[in-house]
């Protein structure tokens, strides 16, 4: 089964058959994404891509044409066929860990797809965490509101440009709402992330210290996607680990202004 949908920036959302996903009991978590590769393709080598959504027999990911390989992707229609891994890597932690909220979700570009998920797992919950979902794009265009259809938490959208929303980064965004509350109920927030490596590494210098915890996603070139190729490392507190399995989802001050290194490769 394959569902093509083209969205409002020109992104797609490609809904693909796996008979082992299930909606109500996901066995996939928000924040691991699964290897994807048009069948057939001239490439060899899958592209990660975080999972949007989980269904009754199907899952789904958001794909934005910036190559040949996703190009493939999003010009597949309903028969053709997708080469794709089971669920991968290490996601953000589970609902009930997260607290009683605030939660903000904070969607850098196509980063916004796991906080999908992320929110309709929580309005599943019987007494889920307030939460918020901040999307920034560059411009109205990068804003795909499209992809959020369905979720029950409030939406608030951030530009650079002033186009759409709230005038600045999402990182701008989410500095405000949290003096907004306050520091006693800000340090009960957590943070989730997914994004460009500069805005995560923004956002985290501009409130990790004023929140209980902030969780960011790393975006990286995944090949193998399960630690043998060792083309995604990244230097963390406990030293240089392959993305694809011990993340893509950190805590942020494990990967983020590490003394003497750089933050990321």
């Amino acid at each position: 089964m394959i569902e093509n949908r083209r969205l409002s920036g020109g992104s797609h959302l490609l809904r693909v058959r796996d008979e082992h996903a299930r909606r109500d009991t996901p066995q996939s978590q928000p924040g691991q994404f699964a290897q994807l590769l048009a069948h057939p393709s001239q490439h060899l080598v899958r592209r990660p891509m975080s999972i949007h959504d989980e269904g009754d027999g199907w899952r789904s990911f958001m794909v934005k044409p910036v190559g040949p390989a996703t190009r493939e992707l999003v010009a597949l229609r309903a028969g053709d066929s997708v080469d794709m891994t089971p669920p991968l890597g290490k996601g953000f932690p589970a609902p009930g860990e997260l607290g009683e909220g605030p939660v903000f979700l904070v969607g850098g570009g196509f980063g916004v797809a796991p906080m999908h998920f992320m929110a309709r797992i929580l309005d599943g919950l019987p007494q889920a965490p307030e939460y918020r979902i901040l999307y920034g794009g560059r411009t109205r265009n990068d804003v795909e509101l499209d992809v959020l259809a369905g979720v029950n938490g409030e939406v608030l959208t951030s530009t650079d440009d002033g186009s759409l929303g709230f005038h600045g980064t999402c990182v701008d965004l989410c500095a405000t709402q949290l003096d907004a509350l306050g520091a006693a109920r800000a340090a009960r927030a957590v943070v989730l992330t997914c994004g460009p490596h500069a805005m995560m590494h923004a956002l985290h210098g501009a409130v990790a210290r004023r929140v209980h915890a902030l969780y960011a996603s790393l975006e990286e070139v995944m090949a193998c996607g399960v630690g043998v190729c060792m083309g995604c490392v990244a230097k963390t507190r406990d030293g240089w680990v392959p993305i694809c399995t011990h993340g893509p989802v950190f805590r942020s001050d494990t990967v983020f202004d590490l003394e003497g290194t750089a933050d990321h490769v």
